[in-house]
């Protein structure tokens, strides 16, 4: 069933503006990862009053009230899981019935996109159902033939109400979160933590009260999504789940690295992304996309001489596309360089990764992804030992290196250019940090998926 004919329109990098509001009050899982993920993710954000007290920026008469509004939106969440599951436990759900949502009902993107793309490709024996707040998502994949409904329209609460399995990347609020209480919930995550989440983050400081309510919710989740072996005791300390509930499959989004994905492109900005391609073709490209900050004097924008950046990339024929956080804006008109590219921040960058030829990040978990092509990683982290005493990591960041990490700007350019200049001797470390996360490294993540939840349902 479709929308009344509507072409598509609009979707710039899979973005409404008339969808955002529910979206903006996203709030359980891990809501400053949430933010920062999310151009990579990745991977919007919502109402993080952690981020609030820690960052102090914002008067305790700010945050206080937004800090209510959650309180008594995670209570009614609760409630309505309680209710509808009850309900839907008696009546029964659709076991072929899988719906779909990513990072706050706002984006087709994340590890959902590629299984709900696979699963509508070759899985005959499930009806994969796409629900989101962004009308223009739901239009354009209509209108190439997919199922997708608005998350609060009757048509989209119906199917939810009925789904057998529900797939998230963030929190309930991915989809229609008073509407799937008593289905299947599949966590799948939005990738490797290497900053601290959840449980081992800001849910310890919260109120009694609320943490009770965020333990039940998480208790909802039957199966976790993980890379590998490597990564399941942040996920059993962060998400408080028993490692029954933790499956290794690997991640659907880096399927897009192994095989050509059906539908990849949709809800993006298809136009940049073939540009960058062609680019590829005949240079050398590298990607920088690193963590959101909150404090804009942090910012990287704000720690990078592009003037400079533009000066090395020319010396060697090569170019750079800069992808920040949607949040995150740039200060320099990077039109004005020949070298310098920036991707919009809607775009999902997962199908032009196979296309670069190396990646400049931080503390995202864009870097673990990005070892399973196994290219040259610059690790640019100029603030370190702040970022790490206000987030905390599950790992050593300096014993977790797959190649160099400059804690300056001149040591940026300097990785750079020998990078660019062929000399890559990082090869044994990248591939001791890969095999630390990932069990296997050779795509068919989406299947995994698939048959690990056909295993769960029986």
């Amino acid at each position: 069933m479709r929308d009344e004919g509507s072409p598509p329109e609009g979707v710039a990098g899979g973005r409404d503006a008339f969808e955002t509001s529910e979206a903006d009050e996203c709030g359980d899982a891990d809501e400053r990862d949430e933010a920062e993920e999310c151009g990579g993710t990745g991977e919007t954000s919502v109402i993080d009053e952690t981020s609030d007290e820690r960052a102090g920026s914002r008067t305790d008469s700010r945050s206080r009230p937004r800090r209510l509004l959650y309180y008594v939106s995670l209570f009614f969440e609760a409630v309505a899981v309680a209710v509808v599951g009850a309900v839907t436990r008696r009546v029964g759900r659709d076991d072929s019935l899988w719906v779909f949502g990513a990072r706050g009902g706002t984006d087709f993107c994340e590890n959902s996109k590629y299984l709900y793309l696979s699963v509508a490709a070759d899985k005959p024996d499930v009806r994969p159902v796409w629900v989101t707040k962004n009308r223009a998502i739901v239009r354009e994949l209509q209108a190439h033939g997919y199922e997708a409904y608005h998350a609060f329209s009757p048509r989209g609460i119906w199917l939810q109400l009925r789904a057998g399995t529900v797939f998230l990347t963030h929190n309930l609020k991915d989809v229609n979160r008073f509407a799937v209480g008593g289905a299947t919930l599949v966590m799948l995550w939005h990738g490797v933590p290497l900053k601290r989440i959840s449980w081992d983050a800001e849910l310890a400081e919260r109120p009694r009260p609320v943490q009770a309510l965020s333990r039940y919710l998480y208790d909802q989740y039957d199966l976790v999504s993980l890379t590998g072996s490597g990564a399941r005791e942040a996920f059993r300390t962060g998400f408080g789940l028993p490692d029954d509930r933790l499956v290794v499959t690997g991640y659907p989004r880096t399927d897009v690295f192994f095989e050509s994905v059906p539908g990849a492109t949709l809800c993006t900005d298809e136009t940049e992304l073939d540009r960058i391609r062609r680019l590829a073709d005949d240079h050398d490209v590298w990607l920088y996309m690193p963590t959101f900050r909150e404090d804009p004097s942090a910012q990287a924008s704000e720690h990078v001489d592009f003037a400079a950046l533009d000066a090395v990339l020319a010396e060697r024929d090569a170019y750079l596309v800069v992808k920040l956080h949607p949040k995150e804006r740039l200060d320099a008109d990077l039109s004005a360089f020949d070298r310098l590219l920036e991707l919009p921040a809607g775009v999902d960058v997962y199908p032009l990764l196979p296309a670069t030829d190396g990646l400049i990040t931080d503390y995202s978990s864009v870097l673990f992804d990005y070892l399973l092509l196994d290219r040259p990683v610059i690790r640019y982290a100029y603030d370190l030992e702040v970022y790490r005493a206000e987030r905390g990591f599950y790992y050593d960041y300096e014993e977790l290196s797959p190649g160099p990490t400059a804690r300056e700007f001149d040591e940026l350019l300097d990785a750079l250019a020998t990078a660019l200049d062929g000399d890559d001797d990082h090869a044994a470390e990248r591939r001791a940090v890969r095999d630390r996360f990932f069990d296997e490294n050779g795509g068919g993540y989406a299947d995994a998926v698939y048959e690990a939840v056909r295993e769960l349902r029986g």
